[in-house]
């Protein structure tokens, strides 16, 4: 009974330790070409979440000299939520209004052209990886274990928040998937008809000219 109490308090603990070590945020590389070519990001995004984002030109082959980019972040609908020109790093952040695809995009002003194409980083943060715990830990003075069982906290709810929405995206794309084959179910049916009336018209017509005919 011992060796199964450990055992089980051991499967916690490696679950709670991989909470705490998942991160909602992720570090992108993009290489922007030098002859006027842009470079997006799209993140697939529930709504009300916070967004937070850092960008950054790393230019290896002239460092002393960093050349600027230009950035436009636009919502699923097409609003503009960041337009940013010239600039070697940027950051942009928002609540998402909307669930769907956000686009960020990146490019080079081609009236300065470049030898070679640049690397640009992008710290994309979401969620409960956007969130300021060294303020949360100031205002509520918490630390330690507390300030972790709170992160653990947001993390579960976040995650709880994330399976609910892959649930109701998994419903809605079910009922269009059933939508259409029902479509194509009865499109199927009425081609099948019509194909038949018009084997029937002509199998008629065909007797009436033979008969007229009088070849039969």
């Amino acid at each position: 009974m011992a060796i199964n109490r450990i055992s089980h308090g051991s499967r916690v603990l490696t679950v709670v330790l991989f909470l705490l070590t998942v991160n909602y945020g992720e570090a992108i590389w993009l290489t922007i070409p030098t002859t006027g070519g842009t470079k997006c990001v799209s993140e697939e995004i529930q709504s009300n979440v916070v967004v937070l984002a850092d960008y950054y030109v790393v230019d290896e082959h002239n460092p002393e000299n960093t050349p600027a980019v230009s950035s436009k972040v636009t919502s699923p609908y097409g609003n503009n939520l960041h337009h940013q020109e010239n600039v070697t790093h940027g950051q942009f952040a928002f609540t998402t209004q909307e669930a769907g695809n956000y686009l960020a995009c990146f490019w080079i002003d081609s009236t300065h052209p470049l030898a070679n194409p640049i690397t640009l980083g992008v710290d994309w943060k979401m969620g409960i990886a956007a969130k300021d715990w060294d303020s949360v830990a100031k205002k509520e003075k918490i630390e330690g274990v507390e300030l972790q069982l709170r992160r653990l906290e947001g993390l579960v709810q976040s995650i709880r928040e994330n399976i609910n929405y892959i649930k109701d995206r998994e419903a809605e794309m079910r009922e269009v998937s059933e939508t259409t084959n029902s479509r194509v179910a009865w499109f199927s049916i009425m081609s099948l008809g019509v194909c038949v009336v018009v084997a029937g018209t002509q199998i008629l017509y065909l007797k009436r000219y033979f008969h007229k005919k009088k070849l039969i």
